[in-house]
């Protein structure tokens, strides 16, 4: 069954959302991050970029995802 992917939130940066990542895996959420921008370059060499990395999960997963990410403080 294929599933609908959603923007759950915009991180601030690589940092922050590589430990959404991290925090939503072990909750058993699959998710993923888009660079914006192109920051991808940066966090390629090892920069952390400041443009920002949107945050999405599949549509059966969204409202988990983001009760998450509020016991996160986000």
């Amino acid at each position: 069954m294929a599933y609908d992917m959603v923007k759950i939130c915009t991180a601030q940066d690589n940092l922050q959302a590589e430990m959404i990542l991290e925090t939503l895996k072990k909750n058993g959420i699959p998710a993923l991050k888009r660079d914006l921008v192109n920051a991808e370059v940066l966090n390629l060499y090892g920069a952390n970029s400041g443009c920002g990395e949107e945050i999405y999960v599949a549509d059966i997963n969204a409202r988990r995802a983001v009760q998450v990410l509020e016991g996160m403080g986000l």
